[in-house]
């Protein structure tokens, strides 16, 4: 017997309709329901490929099993997920970053976030030392 699943609201499911094959929507709806997504986080999840990156690693039959089951802690390891999935900043996907870059990005993005808020806000320095009793420390945003 298997257990009915709760129907999700009109405009989720437009948003699963479009999904393409019904592994990957079977897998968001079940991850959608699990986590209590709204429509704009699932259809995060869908842009920033979640099933796929999931795919890529994880062998044929443990695929069918989390587009039924959805994603099930078996280890530790399984609870925390080594990929960040920063999509917002344009990067290339790779399996290293250099730190430099991120921060780079992330100013980028910062500082067209800042010039968007209008007057009243800034962004002073970023890698500023702090010198407390001898030893300097480095302070990567001052705003």
């Amino acid at each position: 017997m298997v257990a009915a699943r709760p129907c999700p609201p009109l405009p989720v499911l437009r948003t699963l309709l479009r999904v393409e094959t019904p592994e990957a929507r079977s897998f968001y709806e079940i991850e959608g329901i699990r986590n209590n997504w709204a429509e704009r986080e699932l259809e995060r999840q869908i842009n920033s490929s979640l099933y796929e990156r999931l795919a890529l690693s994880r062998d044929k039959k443990g695929l069918l099993r989390l587009a039924i089951k959805g994603h099930e802690v078996q280890r530790p390891a399984d609870v925390f997920k080594d990929p960040v999935v920063i999509e917002f900043l344009g990067l290339p996907e790779s399996p290293k970053l250099v730190e430099t870059d991120l921060e780079q990005a992330l100013i980028d993005n910062l500082q067209t976030f800042l010039l968007e808020l209008g007057r009243g806000f800034a962004f002073v320095a970023r890698q500023e030392r702090l010198t407390l009793d001898g030893d300097h420390f480095y302070i990567d945003r001052l705003g």
